[in-house]
């Protein structure tokens, strides 16, 4: 969903309509999960990088069938890097708009 919002909002409004598209679909999310602010932060910063774990799966599986045990370490400190720079660029605006979302459903 934060690909998806991230992509059509990003074509029309450009780079700040990326940031628009996952905000939104952070707060998609924190309605959907309810709970206390910081649960739907945390909800929201997960969904927001999961698109970076999922890549660094395969990254992985893909260094280690191409030159094992050193593909697989450099696919290691590559996919960490990879999510370390999302958590903290596209995955904390998803996480504010979780935060935001689950404050605004009011479940407990």
């Amino acid at each position: 969903m934060a690909v998806i919002f991230s992509n059509v909002f990003g074509y029309f409004f450009h780079s700040i309509g990326i940031g628009v598209g996952l905000f939104l679909a952070g707060i998609i999310v924190g309605l959907m999960v309810g709970g206390g602010v910081l649960t739907g932060f945390g909800n929201g910063l997960v969904a927001g990088a999961f698109g970076a774990i999922v890549i660094s799966i395969i990254l992985l599986i893909g260094g280690t069938i191409t030159a094992g045990l050193a593909g697989f370490t450099t696919a290691a400190i590559a996919s960490v890097t990879w999510i370390v720079y999302i958590f903290v660029t596209s995955g904390f605006v998803v996480g504010v708009g979780g935060a935001i979302g689950s404050l605004i459903s009011g479940k407990n």
